[in-house]
């Protein structure tokens, strides 16, 4: 991980030269959700992305034009809801880690539409999941700060109740933005990394991926989930790395890969949560 004075570029490994030997990166955002569908059971939103500057300072390249993607949002029991985009790739259908539960139905959903929101129920008529599509409240600290970019806000609800609030604008200075909803790298013209932020509540305490060298609660910390040799107990890495984690919340996250991956938890008064 680099350190610079830019922790979201910092955290994606984003090269803040511009250039290096595998080629340009640019950078995508996601906006607001345009079309939403029935897909078997569960729903699928179509959400386009817009290409940022090719620049130190976060901005939308506006001479590109937008690319779209699907996002499949599918519902299990009433404690389940799992999040997928494929991007150019596939959306794997099936799971061994679903597959574990063998009285894990899959339960359907259905959405609502209105101006403002788009609302996703599952059968019993309890709401799953929410865009939100009208324009954010703006807070300025300073006059200076421009009017925040289109973003993608969305709010989980895996059991009905506790909230997964996606971090849609999280802009302290003009043209940085510590953290995205869903965001992409690519690389050659080729999705190669992907980052997705939550927030989190400024007292909120995390356990979980895996074997840790450290204390239990991983509040402050970023950490490489890599399986390699740890060589010792006093360093970040371990031999058994999990993208699992519970929150003091009440809620959990699995990330459905077998790729290196990162979690950052940063805490701050606008709080959020980065992998």
């Amino acid at each position: 991980m680099k350190l610079t004075n830019h922790q979201f570029f910092d955290f994606l490994d984003f090269d803040t030269n511009l250039s290096s030997e595998e080629g340009v990166s640019r950078l995508w955002k996601a906006c607001k959700p345009t079309d939403i569908n029935q897909s078997g059971l569960g729903v699928v939103l179509t959400v386009p992305f817009q290409c940022q500057l090719l620049s130190n300072e976060i901005a939308p390249d506006i001479a590109i034009k937008r690319k779209s993607y699907h996002v499949f949002l599918r519902a299990f029991g009433n404690k389940i809801l799992r999040v997928s985009i494929g991007f150019e790739k596939e959306v794997m259908e099936t799971s061994h880690m679903l597959d574990i539960a063998s009285d894990l139905k899959e339960t359907k959903l259905t959405f609502e539409k209105s101006e403002e929101h788009w609302t996703i129920r599952d059968e019993e008529g309890i709401k799953r999941a929410v865009f939100n599509l009208s324009n954010p409240e703006i807070d300025h600290w300073s006059d200076l700060l421009p009017e925040p970019e289109e973003s993608m806000e969305a709010t989980f609800y895996p059991d009905g109740k506790k909230e997964i609030v996606v971090s849609a604008y999280d802009q302290f200075f003009p043209n940085r933005m510590d953290a995205m909803c869903l965001s992409f790298i690519e690389q050659n013209g080729k999705p190669n990394k992907v980052s997705i932020s939550f927030h989190a509540k400024a007292d909120e305490k995390f356990v979980g991926t895996g074997e840790r060298f450290s204390k239990m609660d991983l509040s402050g910390h970023t950490f490489q989930l890599k399986n390699q040799d740890g060589q010792g107990v006093n360093n970040k890495r371990t031999y058994k790395n999990i993208p699992f984690y519970l929150s003091s919340e009440l809620y959990g996250m699995f990330l459905h890969t077998s790729s290196y991956c990162k979690f950052s938890i940063l805490i701050f008064q606008h709080d959020r949560f980065n992998y």
